[in-house]
């Protein structure tokens, strides 16, 4: 009787012992297979983030349209204190007779230069520069525009490469009698 028993044991003891086995060999398996499906998961969003930026980076390349021609906009040059010496540049919105936001800079004590104040590829407000020679930045495509009256708002950097025309400028006159800036629209 205790062979038998101890036969029986040993009996139960390998069949527990096989099934233990094939659970671990189809954990192994699951584990595997679970790998797998995060290995592909992962590499799927490796993927996308990859090609993601690519994609809107190739946005397509818009000109903005000039202004309506109309009546001209008139700066009182009293309320604008940085541009009462020379150089001087400030970032000016005006809404009559339309809405425009320009950039003023003053080169000589009756010369002044007025540009864009958005970037020609795709409508961005440009940042104005720490010292008043420096270039016009755009801060999304890091493009650089010149405000020396020599190239006025020529690209001088373009380091991501993105097709960047020049920056619009505009006509203007100063009325040193009523200290005015009379921008031309057409």
């Amino acid at each position: 009787m205790v062979i038998f028993r101890n036969g029986l044991f040993n009996y139960i003891f390998i069949i527990n012992l096989r099934c233990k086995m094939q659970e671990s060999e189809n954990k192994g398996k699951t584990r595997r297979e679970f790998l797998k499906y995060v290995g592909s998961f992962f590499a799927t969003g490796l993927a996308i983030s990859t090609v993601y930026p690519i994609l809107t980076s190739c946005e397509k390349d818009e000109s903005l349209p000039a202004p309506p021609p109309g009546s001209d906009i008139i700066i009182d040059l009293k309320q604008h204190p940085e541009l009462a010496s020379v150089p001087g540049i400030k970032k000016i919105s005006v809404q009559n007779p339309i809405t425009l936001t320009v950039i003023v800079k003053r080169t000589s004590q009756t010369n002044f230069l007025v540009f864009s104040s958005l970037c020609p590829h795709q409508g961005v407000d440009l940042e104005l520069p720490q010292n008043p020679d420096g270039n016009l930045k755009c801060p999304k495509h890091f493009a650089e525009f010149s405000t020396m009256d020599s190239n006025k708002g020529t690209v001088v950097a373009n380091p991501q490469g993105v097709k960047v025309g020049n920056l619009p400028t505009y006509q203007s006159e100063y009325d040193a009698n009523k200290n005015i800036l009379i921008i031309k629209l057409s």
